[in-house]
Parts: C-alpha cells; sequence; structure tokens
C-alpha cells in the first residue's frame, strides 16, 4: 500500500511539472545566439544567465559569441550571424539615424562603470583630458561605446575627436598589455580589468564613472550603457522567445543583487576572471552599483544617452528619433510579474 502510494505522489508530482513545462510559453526560436560586446562585469546578467541554467529553464539552447567591442557585435547582428546583441543602448540611437530600427528589451546596467585613466609613463605629463592632445587612447573598438564616450569626454575638455588616435584595444587582456607595453597613453575600460589597472598602478584615473557622483561629474547623471537588444523585425517575429530572454536576464540580475562577491567570481568562468579571483570580487564590488536590478531602462537614462551623443555628433543632434521606440520595457515589467 505505501508502495503504492508512493508511486502514485511521484506520478503526480511528475505530471505537475509537465504541466508547469507545457503551461510555459514555447519559444519560437529555441537556439538563440547573442553577440557580447564584452565579457566585464557590467555583463554579468548575461554570462550568469547561461552559467546559472536560466536560460535552459526558459527552454532556450543560448551560444554567446565575445566579440572585442559593441561595433563588432553590432556588425554581427546587421550581417544576420547573430539574433540579438548584449551592448550598449546607444547603438540603438546611432543605427536609428541610419534608418536601422533596433530595440533594447532589457537593461544590465544603471551606469557604465568605466574608468577612463593615463598610463603610468604619463603621469605628471598628463594632469586633466585637456593634456591627451596628440596622444593615443584606447577604446574596446573603433565606433564603439566606450569610443562614443571618450568622444564626449574630449568635447567637454575642449578637444576634437581627431585630436587624439583612436586605438582598439578590447576590454580584457589586449586592454592590459597594451597600457602596460606602452601601446596607448589613455584607456577607458570596465571592470575586472580596470580594477587590475588602477590596483597595479598602471591605470591613474581621469574620470571614473562607476559610482553615482563619477557619472554626475562625467554625463549629468547615470548613463546606461549595457544592455540586451535586437533588431524590430526579430522582437516583432520572436516575441516569445524574446521574453524568455528577458526572463532569464532579470532573474540573474536579482541573483547578482543578492550574491555576495565570492559567489560571483565562483560562478563565472574562470576564462573570464582575467587576472586573479580576489582582484575579480573587488572589481564587481566597485562596479556592483551599476548592475541593473530589474532589467528596466529608465527613460530619464534615455534621454541623458541621446544627449551626450548629440553633444559631439550634430547627426544625431539634428535627427528626429522617436526615444520611446528604441527600448521595449514590457519584457522586463513581465519578468518581474513571472518570476519567484
Amino acid at each position: 500500500m505505501k508502495r503504492m502510494l508512493k508511486s502514485a505522489l511521484c506520478a503526480a508530482i511528475a505530471m505537475a511539472g509537465t504541466v508547469s513545462a507545457i503551461a510555459k510559453d514555447t519559444p519560437e526560436k529555441p537556439a538563440v545566439h547573442i553577440a557580447a560586446a564584452s565579457i566585464g562585469v557590467t555583463y554579468l546578467p548575461l554570462i550568469l544567465a547561461k552559467e546559472l541554467g536560466y536560460f535552459k529553464d526558459e527552454g532556450l539552447d543560448v551560444t554567446i559569441a565575445a566579440f572585442s567591442g559593441g561595433a563588432k557585435a553590432l556588425q554581427a547582428l546587421l550581417g544576420g550571424s547573430t539574433d540579438m546583441v548584449a551592448g550598449a543602448y546607444s547603438n540603438t540611437l546611432t543605427m536609428a539615424v541610419k534608418g536601422q530600427k533596433l530595440v533594447t528589451i532589457a537593461a544590465q546596467v544603471n551606469c557604465p562603470a568605466w574608468v577612463f585613466g593615463i598610463a603610468k609613463k604619463n603621469v605628471g605629463k598628463v594632469n586633466a583630458v585637456k593634456d591627451l592632445k596628440g596622444m593615443r587612447v584606447g577604446v574596446s573598438s573603433p565606433g564603439s561605446s566606450t569610443h562614443m564616450a571618450v568622444n564626449y569626454i574630449l568635447h567637454k575638455a575642449g578637444l576634437k575627436a581627431e585630436d587624439v588616435s583612436i586605438i582598439g584595444v578590447g576590454q580584457a587582456a589586449g586592454a592590459v598589455a597594451a597600457i602596460r607595453s606602452g601601446q596607448i597613453d589613455a584607456l577607458v575600460v570596465n571592470d575586472p580589468v580596470a580594477t587590475i589597472l588602477v590596483e597595479g598602478g598602471d591605470l591613474t584615473p581621469l574620470a571614473e564613472m562607476r559610482t553615482e557622483a563619477g557619472n554626475k561629474l562625467v554625463f549629468g547623471s547615470d548613463y546606461p550603457e549595457s544592455s540586451i537588444y535586437g533588431t524590430k523585425a526579430f522582437v516583432e517575429k520572436n516575441p516569445k522567445t524574446v521574453q524568455a530572454v528577458a526572463n532569464a536576464i532579470v532573474r540573474a540580475e536579482r541573483w547578482i543583487a543578492k550574491a555576495t562577491p565570492q559567489q560571483v567570481v565562483d560562478t563565472v568562468p574562470a576564462e573570464y576572471v582575467v587576472d586573479d579571483k580576489g582582484l575579480y570580487a573587488k572589481g564587481f564590488e566597485n562596479s556592483r552599483r551599476c548592475i541593473s536590478q530589474t532589467g528596466i531602462l529608465d527613460p530619464a537614462g534615455a534621454q541623458t544617452v541621446r544627449d551626450v551623443l548629440s553633444a559631439f555628433d550634430p547627426e544625431i543632434g539634428s535627427a528626429k528619433i522617436d526615444i520611446t521606440e528604441t527600448y521595449d520595457n514590457s519584457f522586463a515589467r513581465k519578468a518581474a510579474e513571472t518570476i519567484r
């Protein structure tokens, strides 16, 4: 009798699990390719959604391809070799000017968590941004969001974009090697590399975009950067797939919000740690406030991005862009309702 009851109970549990799985919307495109502009701390929601199995829980088989910058990840999307991008929200605005409709469906951060600084060899020679005229500045890749940030910082200092030479060095080991070898004079980079270089004395900050005060000093307020976006056509054709991606991202953000630095380090793939676990953990703590906990892109932040780009790019400044068409918070909001 006990065996019969036990069997019946197991069958009921199994059936409940099956019903739950059937009840969940089946993605139109279970295999999803996402191009990542970076593997830094501000991309943790994407990385950990995969490592923690959250994409699989949503019925998705996600492949992440890491690129050395947002411009290359964007090229992959426009070229059709990837379905979505983990990259800068600002790309939705720059592409809108060119007639390309991109839509951010989940924010990974509320601020970029970049550090812009000078190489050790220039300490004493470069005391302010205006002193960088004629020098080489490292960004993730030309045309990327880090490049745009440099253009804005130069503009505020009274310099033109062409007053410096832009060098693409990535945001990981390539950036470390470039600044330490003297290939570049200045660098804009995110964590964990920012913390690794500052702690090691290889990078002296001129501008810091991890704290509220730092973002206010540079941009006037927090500046949302890393997000998950796709073409408007893909989002409209695959709403269940997009919702599944948003669910996994928001769930990962909630996990990150409660996690200890050690838990994060233990979960991130070893090849993403760059140097050592202790410095990665410190880099995570330095940038933690920037990581979104809701996946929702703040409309005020979106306007700040538009204002920043318009300051140095007259084409964007004069363009008639409906900013509300460059992001859709409904996916993140629905994710918040379904995740318990």
